[in-house]
């Protein structure tokens, strides 16, 4: 049986039995960010068994396309040493979401493996939970018999997706190879069984417990199957081959690089390994670049590129010292293209990627291997050394030549050595650490986030695809351009294509949108092809001449070569225009206001408001706020004009143009002029002269107005005043005018006379607390000398411990000095409840301090019975707490610690 007829007749007979069948879901996990790729069938299942998500149907089967080759799933180094291991594969499952469970789920399984793949129920083996009976009885109501049942611990038959999500117990059927009378349970899940005589088919998992990050099972809303086939092994079977690589499936493969190598039979078996690792990675370079992943230095397009270079390395052994993975690549979408049509869709971006990989890895490959033969030497000839290669010269052998880790990690162990890794990850930590500072300045400040980028924009520079990237826009030009998709970006890591709901970077050909800069927030808006958009949120600048695009994708799929349009949301950018304007309005006049000492320290420009940093050494008055501002409002109503020219950095400055501390400027700058301007004669009156590249208003009229939110301190020597403009500075006048009404209609007088009436309110109010807080003060010492007479009497002692009414911890301590005056010799312990939260208070009189009783001491003791703290003098302490339910307690301990002492 042919795999593509294994295949059909499995999704076929579930199709009979009642389940949708669906297309297999990319290996790059949609709104999954718990893994790095598909890893198993049920991953587009997860929301559906978790209860967060219904389906239209309750049953459903697969094919699905599966890479494990990170996280806990990790196949990478038993690649081409055993039969059954790669990093991409196919996984055939069937699933339930609420509807059928254990019985039917062994049902359907046993009446496929038996009546249409033609297994023999004899070599058959099933393994359970080591807990789950009911699995046990379940085997043996469809007629397996108890003896051929085996269980085993979580490690083989508890299963999870990763450290979370959706889990729960297992039970995996095993078919046994060899000869009938070695049939024998000893060859199930077998570590050491290299012949692989006994090989697991299906994995049926029953979804029972949603694993929380605190590791704790919680019971699923509903419970489900999950069942995973692994694809490759099953036909191995079927076609009754010794290995997963003797199959139709890699064959093809085989044959084409052994066609490459021009390789006898008795060569390929030579080396047998580096065959089977190329036809496995060839195969998973495919389908990951066919789902849009491309090689880079992170995440999953690190693994690629790692995969990749680990297949030219093992090429290297069969003479392939030019290209070559590129074909075998394109025997995968021979072979694969018809089941999966994206691959041959894809085919020349497949077999460019690969190749310009291959020629990228090649011009330091040789050097990189030679330096790794040098550490191996050196390590070998150091017999007093350990036995493994310096993490550090590991780096750099990935670092310098791109040599991965996994590629000195498999000649390494080749040679019997290991590979420091704890050295490696260091050595890695702190290069980035370097990076990070050094790309500080050279990435626009943006650190981890520009790091994300290089790998990106270096390659888009390499191809020649970015072009005039950013150029097109024109602060005063048009808010609509149509241009091309050049790159899509998911987390930091380059992708072909984006669907609806995604949030993903773009970066298109030209943009008309204004990218956030100087303070200034950047365009959002709308990127329409024909049938998708993009709502952009953020259009922004992770590196020098890279504009990136954020947003989430609201209609269709958006691909790389797209023909769109940028659209700038016009009314946000004018709100923008006003307060950046407003901003330069707002300097002159602070200038002349309070000095020329006044300069910009920061500043945000956005739509709602502007933001404006400076130094200046005071709070400004009332009147000084007023007084910019009327000015600012002056030119406003003047409607002055506002123009822009490039001009030489040196002569602009020179002419009185102001430039921002932090800005790193060319030659040539752009310089935004407010005043008179006739540029027909030639002649202009100039108020503001600033070197700036952001958006402005054509005439200083358009603002509208100005009024100020706020004036605060930023830091030493640093005032930060707060702005609105146009439409948000009328919304404030408007919430103001009607709080001035409310406030009016609620004391009664008119709003000219508002501040007076309230001032004398306040005067009134302040009267009114400062009898009520006598008042308190003499009724609580009424009170506490009720409390007094149930003091102890000792030998010239008083001793009191009692829980009082007060109303903050000032009355509190007021009350023990009630006490000293009424008792020479004592010790006192009050408690009370403020706000909620208890507060505790000790004083002791001298005479019993020396004695021992201290009361920093003794407040310690009894403030943790309350969950706080305290301390102070050893004559008078005081501790607060959390625990107001414990007081009772606290001061019954307290009572028995004083007693104690004086005893």
């Amino acid at each position: 049986m042919l795999s593509n007829e294994v295949r059909s007749t499995f999704l076929n007979y579930f199709k009979r039995n009642g389940h949708e069948i669906l297309a297999s879901s990319s290996l790059i996990p949609h709104g999954d960010k718990t893994i790095l790729f598909t890893n198993a069938g049920m991953n587009q299942f997860k929301n559906a068994f978790l209860g967060l998500e219904k389906r239209a149907y309750v049953r459903a089967a697969t094919a699905q396309k599966v890479m494990r080759v990170s996280g806990k799933h990790n196949d990478l180094e038993n690649i081409g040493d055993t039969k059954r291991h790669h990093t991409f594969f196919e996984m055939l499952g069937n699933f339930s979401f609420g509807d059928y469970f254990k019985a039917d789920a062994m049902h359907f399984a046993l009446e496929l493996l038996e009546k249409e793949y033609g297994f023999e129920r004899d070599r058959m083996w099933f393994t359970i939970y080591k807990d789950d009976d009911e699995s046990m009885e379940l085997w043996q109501k469809v007629g397996i018999k108890a003896s051929r049942v085996l269980k085993f611990g979580e490690k083989d038959n508890f299963w999870s997706m990763g450290a979370t999500g959706p889990c729960g117990p297992n039970s995996e059927i095993h078919y046994f190879t060899g000869k009938i009378a070695d049939n024998d349970a000893r060859f199930v899940n077998n570590d050491e069984d290299a012949s692989e005589v006994t090989a697991e088919i299906w994995n049926l998992v029953f979804m029972q417990y949603n694993r929380t990050e605190d590791g704790v099972l919680h019971p699923l809303p509903q419970t489900g199957v999950d069942t995973g086939m692994g694809f490759e092994r099953l036909v191995r079977l079927l076609q009754s081959g010794d290995s997963n690589y003797d199959t139709d499936l890699f064959l093809p493969l085989i044959a084409r690089t052994q066609e490459l190598a021009r390789q006898s039979d008795a060569q390929r078996e030579a080396h047998r390994k580096a065959y089977r690792v190329i036809a496995d990675h060839a195969r998973a370079a495919a389908f990951l670049i066919g789902d849009g992943v491309l090689p880079g230095n992170e995440g999953r397009n690190y693994v690629l590129r790692m995969i990749m270079r680990r297949a030219m390395r093992f090429g290297l052994e069969l003479g392939l010292e030019d290209p070559f993975l590129f074909e075998v690549g394109n025997a995968v979408v021979d072979k694969m293209g018809d089941v999966y049509p994206d691959l041959k869709n894809r085919r020349q971006h497949i077999a460019t990627t690969i190749h310009q990989e291959e020629e990228r890895f090649a011009r330091t490959l040789d050097i990189g291997l030679d330096r790794l033969q040098v550490e191996i030497a050196t390590v070998k000839l150091d017999a007093s050394g350990s036995p493994h290669i310096n993490g550090a010269a590991a780096f750099k052998l990935y670092d310098t030549y791109g040599l991965p880790i996994e590629i000195t990690r498999d000649i390494a162990k080749e040679q019997g050595l290991s590979v420091d890794d704890a050295g490696f990850e260091q050595a890695r930590n702190e290069s980035k650490n370097v990076a990070r500072k050094a790309g500080q300045g050279r990435f626009e400040g943006h650190g981890e986030i520009a790091l994300a980028y290089k790998d990106a924009y270096e390659s888009l520079q390499t191809d020649g695809k970015l072009g005039t990237t950013g150029v097109a826009y024109d602060p005063y030009g048009p808010s609509r351009v149509s241009t091309v998709v050049v790159a899509i970006l998911r987390d930091g890591e380059m992708t072909d294509r984006a669907v609806m709901g995604e949030t993903v970077d773009v970066v298109v050909a030209a943009t008309s949108m204004y990218v956030e800069g100087g303070g200034q927030q950047g365009d959002t808006g709308v990127i329409a092809g024909d049938l998708s958009g993009l709502d952009v949120e953020r259009a922004w600048r992770p590196l020098p001449g890279l504009v990136v695009h954020t947003g989430k994708i609201h209609a269709g799929q958006l691909q790389v070569g797209d023909a769109v349009t940028v659209t700038v949301d016009r009314q946000r950018r004018a709100a923008i225009q006003r307060n950046h304007t407003a901003t330069h309005l707002l300097q002159e006049s602070l200038r002349s206001v309070l000095g020329n000492h006044v300069g910009q320290q920061g500043s945000l420009v956005a739509p709602d408001r502007l933001r404006f940093d400076f130094s200046h050494g005071a709070p400004m008055s009332r009147a000084e706020q007023e007084a910019v501002m009327e000015r600012v409002n002056g030119y406003v109503l003047r409607d002055l004009a506002v123009w822009d020219q490039q001009e030489n950095y040196k002569d602009a400055v020179a002419d009185g143009a102001m430039a921002f501390f932090s800005e790193k400027y060319g030659d040539v700058v752009r310089v935004v002029r407010i005043g008179d301007h006739d540029a027909s004669a030639g002649t202009d009156s100039v108020i503001s002269a600033e070197l700036c590249g952001g958006t402005h208003v054509r005439s200083t009229g358009e603002i509208g107005s100005a009024v100020i939110l706020g004036e605060s301190a930023v830091a030493a020597g640093i005032r930060r005043l707060e702005v609105a403009t146009g439409l948000a500075a009328l919304e404030v006048a408007r919430r103001q005018q009607r709080a001035l009404q409310d406030v009016a209609q609620a004391l009664g007088a008119p709003i000219d006379a508002v501040a007076e009436k309230a001032g004398k309110l306040v005067e009134d109010l302040a009267a009114s607390q400062k009898q009520l807080l006598t008042a308190r003060r003499e009724l609580a010492q009424v009170k506490f000398d009720h409390t007094l007479a149930g003091v102890v009497r000792g030998h010239e002692t008083v001793v009191l411990v009692a829980r009082v009414d007060a109303t903050d911890a000032d009355l509190l301590r007021d009350m023990t000095d009630w006490f000293r005056s009424a008792h020479a010799s004592g010790v006192a312990v009050l408690g009370a409840v403020i706000a909620d939260k208890p507060s505790l208070v000790i004083t002791v009189s001298p005479d019993l301090n020396k004695r021992g009783l201290d009361a920093g001491k003794l407040i310690r003791e009894i403030a943790r019975i309350v969950g706080g703290g305290g301390g102070g003098k050893p004559t008078l302490a005081q501790a607060g707490g959390k625990d107001a339910a414990k007081l009772d307690d606290a001061l019954s301990h307290a009572r028995e610690l004083v007693t104690l002492a004086l005893q």
